[in-house]
């Protein structure tokens, strides 16, 4: 589809989208590309215009929707791990026996991650690069996962203060061991290393519950 055709179709009044449909899906192209851009030459290197480039979209319409590169970026990260977090959770869910639900939720993370580079390399790698604001949402993720793993280890031992601190472990572990292979663009090994990572992180946990 052509530039001017696409212009054509998103130009708000009575033969186009409603207003609010059209910036609907300009947030949705600046998001998706600003999370291409970062996963391709890195937060610091990003500006505006790449990503105005990327997606085709103008730079007035770009401030009217966002504040600066910082908000686009927050907004991206948002939709990203949001996306993320459902997917992990329905995974978690899934399962009847609470080590289970752990390994699934693992297992279905780490296959998300793999088939979505840029949203891996994003949401792993360059949100550390983006700022203190950034860093705060990255914190609020990694706690939502660690409410999913202290949930199991309650049913498996019911310790309060110890399942909080053994989840939040197993997390920050999974974390450290996924963000090499991320950060040198090889996402397609982390599904293999879901075997690994119950072993080695999970079962002990589990083992201890039991």
């Amino acid at each position: 589809m052509s530039d001017r055709r696409q212009a054509v179709r998103l130009a708000p009044g009575p033969q186009g989208l409603e207003r609010a449909e059209v910036e609907r899906i300009q947030r949705e192209r600046l998001t998706a590309a600003m999370a291409h851009v970062v996963a391709e030459i890195g937060y610091e290197e990003t500006t505006v215009e790449h990503v105005l480039v990327e997606a085709g979209v103008s730079r007035r319409t770009f401030y009217e929707l966002f504040g600066d590169r910082e908000d686009c970026f927050l907004a991206a990260y948002d939709v990203a791990m949001e996306r993320v977090l459902r997917v992990v959770t329905d995974a978690y869910l899934d399962c009847e026996a609470p080590e289970r639900r752990i390994e699934h939720a693992l297992e279905t993370f780490l296959k998300l991650l793999a088939a979505e580079p840029d949203l891996a390399r994003m949401c792993v790698v360059e949100v550390f690069a983006a700022g203190p604001r950034a860093r705060e949402r990255r914190a609020d993720a990694m706690e939502h996962l660690a409410k999913l793993v202290q949930h199991a280890l309650g049913e498996l031992r019911g310790d309060d203060k110890l399942d909080r601190l053994s989840a939040q472990a197993l997390i920050g572990a999974v974390h450290e061991l996924i963000y090499l292979p991320i950060d040198r663009r090889d996402t397609a090994s982390l599904p293999g290393m879901a075997r690994e990572i119950v072993a080695t992180q999970v079962a002990p946990l589990v083992a201890v519950g039991r």
